[in-house]
């Protein structure tokens, strides 16, 4: 098989670098060494082999002689994997997707054996093709993985800074069940006056799609924040925005405006879970702020919640990778989640991590994000 990066030539101008995937043999012998996958091989340009890869055409050889065994890159050149090519009939089918050969497959037979014959070639090249589809689309699916996790991880805010009145602790994990990674995003954004916007959402689906609409999104809110919209305002200029999207993905946002000079708070919500307040003396509840319909819907109007909060109180907003179970109501869990928290008196940072650990020990479905404030208020 060749890396992506070896699609092209690499070394040599003109060579081709490969490497074995897998090897089987039916009996021990002294080469099996030789055979082990992981070995490279790097095939100079004029060689039988480039030419193979370059006509993308099966090559049958009835039986290796002298002159093919001459012809063997230097990485084979073992006296004990050459007693076992003599005289072995030998067939290699290139793996060919989209016009260009992804690699290749060889299939051998002892001198003892009957050897290969062209009517063998239209099984071998059923195997070569299905392998060869079955790989490019593998190469495809980890291509968009590797951009859209790139992406989603640029796009995720840097650790916030130090703001008066208020203590931050987040965590972002992606699923461990899907390689495809999913549109979790928050924020924390410094407001004038001491304030602080706290923002979390989760786009809908998975991939480089859902990635680049929680890109938009969450920038969208950034700006809209940095007018000192309320956050009712703000998600309704959020929806809006989302409607010229030439998109129809939908997404859950909850959008908190804290102010430590008052202790006072407004929440609004776009289809998002309730945030828990978990007060110093331990009590906690699920806030009960309006939920209106996801951005995206359109012609919404979100409604606020405003409270006061003791200083030290507790707030954690998340996403439903955080507490969706199968067959548990989200908001049992949630209340759960409350009276866990409550009996934690370690540092914000570590009450993170504990909780992460207890929800999620043996891994997730769903992307979990989890953003936690403690708002001390303004001494």
């Amino acid at each position: 098989m060749a890396s992506e990066d070896d699609l092209a030539p690499q070394g040599p101008e003109g060579a081709v670098v490969m490497h074995r995937v897998a090897a089987v043999h039916h009996e021990d012998s002294d080469c099996r060494e030789e055979l082990r996958p992981g070995k490279t091989f790097v095939y100079t340009t004029g060689t039988g082999m480039t030419r193979f890869l370059a006509a993308v055409e099966p090559v049958l050889i009835p039986q290796v002689g002298d002159e093919v065994l001459q012809q063997l890159p230097a990485e084979l050149d073992n006296p004990a994997l050459r007693l076992v090519l003599k005289g072995s009939s030998v067939l290699l089918v290139p793996l060919v997707a989209h016009g260009g050969a992804l690699g290749f497959l060889v299939f051998g037979r002892r001198p003892d054996r009957p050897a290969f014959v062209a009517a063998d070639l239209t099984a071998c090249e059923e195997v070569a093709g299905r392998a060869a589809v079955a790989l490019h689309n593998a190469r495809i699916h980890s291509d968009e993985t590797t951009a859209s996790a790139v992406l989603q991880r640029s796009l995720l805010p840097t650790p916030p800074p130090r703001l008066p009145g208020v203590e931050i602790a987040y965590r972002y994990h992606p699923s461990s069940r899907t390689t495809q990674v999913g549109g979790d995003w928050f924020d924390v954004i410094p407001l004038p006056g001491h304030r602080v916007g706290l923002a979390i959402g989760d786009v809908a689906g998975h991939g480089v799609h859902a990635a680049v609409v929680m890109g938009q999104l969450r920038t969208a809110v950034k700006t809209l924040a940095t007018l000192d919209l309320p956050p009712g305002r703000l998600l309704a200029q959020l929806d809006a925005f989302a409607q010229r999207l030439d998109h129809s993905q939908l997404a859950t946002c909850l959008y908190c405006v804290y102010d430590p000079t008052t202790d006072r708070s407004t929440l609004a919500s776009a289809g998002h879970l309730p945030p828990v307040l978990v007060a110093p003396d331990g009590s906690n509840e699920l806030l009960k702020v309006p939920v209106a319909a996801p951005i995206g819907v359109g012609s919404v109007t979100f409604d606020t919640l405003e409270l006061l909060t003791e200083p030290g109180s507790l707030l954690l907003l998340c996403t439903d990778g955080l507490v969706e179970t199968r067959g548990q109501d989200i908001e049992e869990a949630l209340r759960a989640l409350g009276s866990r928290l409550a009996a934690q008196h370690s540092s914000l940072e570590e009450t993170c991590e504990a909780l992460m650990r207890h929800q999620h020990p043996e891994g997730h479905h769903d992307d979990i994000t989890v953003l936690m404030a403690r708002l001390n208020g303004m001494p």
